[in-house]
């Protein structure tokens, strides 16, 4: 199930995140103040913050914004179950002028689980207005009504 985030879930939240990281060894920073739990206070205090639930667990968690996501990760054993999907539904639901993300261009399953879900890439940067310092993709959804507006 869906929900809104609270600020007692940013450690939960802040937990998916460095999971993720230190699953892929590219990744050039384990510790990158942006996943750090107060990072994802302030997202949930400023931002728009959802989670996928189970009955016990949160499984993953989507950020967005003006019509930016930041985020979306999920834990490694709710991947490929179509949370993702359902978690980016909401944000696209709750973003009628469409929602644009940047995404490192070595993260290859991101790009294309976004491209299946009908993001296009937009711009490629070379890493210099990134934390991590890495080439990235910009990448941008827009509904279909502004598609054909």
């Amino acid at each position: 199930m869906i929900v809104r985030a609270t600020r007692s879930d940013a450690a939960v939240c802040s937990a998916i995140l460095h999971e993720w990281i230190y699953e892929n060894p590219w990744f050039p920073n384990h510790a990158p103040e942006s996943a750090s739990e107060q990072s994802m206070r302030n997202r949930i205090e400023s931002d728009t913050v959802y989670l996928e639930k189970n009955q016990r667990d949160v499984e993953g968690f989507i950020a967005f914004s003006n019509g930016y996501l930041d985020c979306l990760y999920l834990t490694p054993e709710a991947r490929n179950h179509g949370l993702g999907r359902r978690l980016l539904a909401k944000a696209k639901a709750e973003s009628p002028e469409g929602l644009s993300l940047w995404v490192l261009a070595q993260n290859k399953a991101a790009i294309r689980f976004y491209t299946r879900e009908g993001f296009s890439e937009t711009a490629r940067g070379d890493g210099s207005d990134n934390e991590e310092n890495m080439p990235d993709v910009c990448m941008k959804w827009l509904p279909k009504e502004a598609q054909n507006g």
